[in-house]
């Protein structure tokens, strides 16, 4: 999606699997590919790979793609003669990947600072800043599980990752309300102590609400295939560091600014 290339969908009859599609396309150069079959059991796969260095920039877009369609063809067709049927081929031209990549970029960051603005109006920039922070690590860990496992980022890893902010947020939120409460009711103690009772209290609702949620990825996991297989492992990865970075990222965070601003008025 972000960097250009083509999508093939086919049909081969006999579901004989991604793995000897691979093979087959490896025959004509095509070793860094992606084939993904849309269902357990289907017989239609979705071939993904980047644009060849040889390919010639002055052809235009239809015409490369239909040579490279052919060429995808020519070699199934080897392998399973008379099996195989192109259902669709698409071209995503650098240019496009560019703008996608800056539309990404703008608004994964714009979804953190709307976040800040909000939570620190609603609470206190304190709070606000625990949560982009909670929210940054809970993406940047996620996504290094998921590259970890060999998936490359798409517009689908991307929707998956803002997803992750909301709820990791979400779950910060109901600490932070909980210890906005604390403030009043406990008048006299520190900020540290109501924020150690806060997570306290608040714990068993983070780890079964968390725990349950991770049991759906884990189903979706292993009983779907394709895009939902990947969304899935990038779920389950950010539900562990949700509940990860809810008890030991965010608060902690709010209290060192907290201190922060305290220090440098009395220094003021």
């Amino acid at each position: 999606d972000f960097t250009g290339g083509h999508e093939i969908v086919v049909r081969v009859e006999g579901g004989p699997g991604s793995e000897a599609l691979r093979e087959a396309l490896s025959q004509i150069g095509l070793d860094d590919v992606t084939v993904q079959s849309f269902e357990l059991g289907s017989n239609e796969y979705s071939i993904r790979f980047g644009e060849n260095e040889e390919d010639d920039m002055h052809v235009n877009a239809a015409d490369q793609t239909a040579a490279v369609r052919e060429s995808v063809r020519e070699a199934l067709l080897k392998k399973f003669p008379n099996r195989v049927e192109i259902l669709s081929a698409d071209f995503v031209g650098p240019t496009v990947g560019k703008e996608l990549r800056r539309q990404a970029t703008w608004a994964a960051l714009l979804s953190l600072v709307a976040m800040l603005c909000y939570i620190g109006y609603r609470f206190e920039m304190a709070f606000g800043v625990g949560a982009l922070v909670a929210g940054f690590h809970d993406v940047v860990v996620a996504i290094g599980i998921y590259l970890l496992c060999g998936h490359s980022i798409n517009m689908s890893a991307l929707a998956g990752a803002l997803t992750i902010v909301g709820y990791s947020v979400n779950d910060t939120i109901v600490v932070y309300d909980r210890i906005r409460e604390e403030i009043v009711l406990q008048k006299g103690k520190s900020l540290e102590e109501i924020i150690n009772y806060s997570v306290s209290v608040t714990l068993n609702r983070t780890i079964i609400t968390n725990l349950l949620t991770f049991f759906s990825a884990v189903a979706l996991y292993f009983f779907c295939s394709g895009a939902v297989e990947d969304m899935s492992l990038l779920f389950m990865a950010g539900v562990i560091t949700g509940t990860f970075s809810t008890i030991y990222v965010a608060s902690p965070v709010s209290l060192a600014w907290a201190d922060f601003r305290e220090a440098r008025a009395k220094k003021k």
